[in-house]
């Protein structure tokens, strides 16, 4: 199954852009390539948002065979800020004050275990909002949902494509342990420049057309 993009022309809004100094001195808002290594930055088109932790909203309640899903997939998304030392999101109660709304399924299209689309404006790195939705297969286990979601937060976090290695939760499919590599890690602290400063605010271009692109991956 291959990386999936879509382009959706949307009317703009006014935002603010990010810059960031880290490693390298970097001149974008995303760091150089060999700031934090070993990575697959090579590999993926990195965005980000302007700051974190993003605001997440779960719109489904979802229970299989006595497990929560939208738990599991709590739990996927700790495992980042676990590893990393960071706070990367934090749960709010409506989907109007979230910048990422997160939903479960029972009907995937086309074989799809997931899918999480993120809007930008054309041109630049920085993510507006995000939306995930996870789709429930019998064929997977329980704790395969914490995998699945660990690996749906890295593309809404800026993780945009698939690593080539199967070692990597970021892999296509993800990997066989379920866990972060550290080549997940550092691609991620490549697009955010460590974590390590904030965000510089600055206008984006006058008439630049918001867009999306969907990120799909398949179940196995």
């Amino acid at each position: 199954m291959q990386f999936t993009r879509s382009l959706l022309w949307l009317v703009p809004s006014s935002m603010s852009l990010a810059s960031c100094a880290g490693p390298g001195s970097p001149t974008t808002d995303i760091c150089s390539a060999t700031a934090y290594t070993p990575n697959y930055v090579s590999d993926v088109n990195l965005k980000r948002w302007e700051s974190v932790p993003i605001r997440v909203f779960f719109q489904t309640n979802t229970t299989v065979s006595g497990v929560n899903i939208e738990n599991e997939a709590r739990q996927g998304f700790d495992e980042w800020e676990s590893e990393l030392g960071q706070n990367l999101w934090t749960e709010v109660t409506s989907a109007g004050s979230a910048n990422l709304v997160v939903k479960v399924q029972s009907s995937a299209p086309q074989s799809t275990l997931a899918e999480t689309t993120i809007y930008f404006f054309q041109g630049q790195n920085i993510i507006t909002r995000a939306e995930m939705t996870i789709y429930t297969w019998p064929s997977l286990s329980l704790a395969g949902y914490a995998g699945t979601s660990s690996h749906e937060l890295g593309h809404a976090l800026g993780i945009n494509g698939h690593s080539s290695s199967n070692a990597d939760i970021m892999y296509f499919s993800g990997n066989s342990t379920d866990l972060l590599t550290l080549r997940d890690l550092n691609t991620l602290r490549t697009a955010y420049c460590g974590f390590g400063v904030l965000a510089k605010s600055a206008a984006p271009f006058a008439g630049t057309p918001l867009v999306s692109e969907r990120i799909t991956c398949p179940a196995n």
